[in-house]
Parts: C-alpha cells; sequence; structure tokens
C-alpha cells in the first residue's frame, strides 16, 4: 500500500513540474487605460526618459528571500531637484506599510 502511495505522489509532482504555469494578462491586454498619457513601447517604468530601476533579490538557503527595487526619476541631484513620490514596505507577514 505504500508503494503504491509513493508512485502515485511521484506521478503527481512530475506531472505538475511540466504544467507551464498560465500567464497573468497585462491591464492593457485586457483592454484597461490608466491614466492619460500614451504608453511607450514596452509599456514599463523604463520607458520614461532619465528613468533608472535597479533590482537585487538575496537568496539564503530554504528560507531567506529578500529583495529591493531602486528607482531613479532623473539623472540630476535628488536632494536638491525632489520629485513627488511614496514608499511601501513590505514586511515578514505580506502586509504593506506605506509613508
Amino acid at each position: 500500500m505504500t508503494k503504491k502511495i509513493l508512485a502515485m505522489a511521484l506521478v503527481v509532482a512530475a506531472v505538475a513540474q511540466n504544467t507551464a504555469p498560465e500567464a497573468r494578462p497585462r491591464a492593457s491586454g485586457l483592454g484597461l487605460k490608466v491614466g492619460i498619457l500614451p504608453t511607450g513601447p514596452l509599456d514599463a517604468i523604463t520607458d520614461v526618459g532619465g528613468v533608472e530601476v535597479g533590482h537585487t533579490t538575496i537568496i539564503r538557503g530554504d528560507d531567506v528571500r529578500t529583495g529591493v527595487t531602486a528607482i531613479l526619476p532623473h539623472p540630476g541631484n535628488l536632494l536638491r531637484e525632489k520629485v513627488p513620490g511614496a514608499v511601501f514596505v513590505g514586511n515578514a507577514f505580506g502586509k504593506l506599510a506605506g509613508k
């Protein structure tokens, strides 16, 4: 009986690994338009001239998965040429805390 259960579990695991996840549709692909400005060729924040985006992920062992994304809105001095913005921090419980 145990061998049958183990064999069935292996088959289920193999089938699950071979199925490709379905791609999530983008809002623009569903016909939704956000804002009044036209979208760029990639429909991304990197389409905006002068904006730079960087990201890094840290993976340590089986327990640590964290990362950070930095967005530089323009190449000038960000302390002197401020832009409106917001900060959202996700905590370990999957909740967001905004400022």
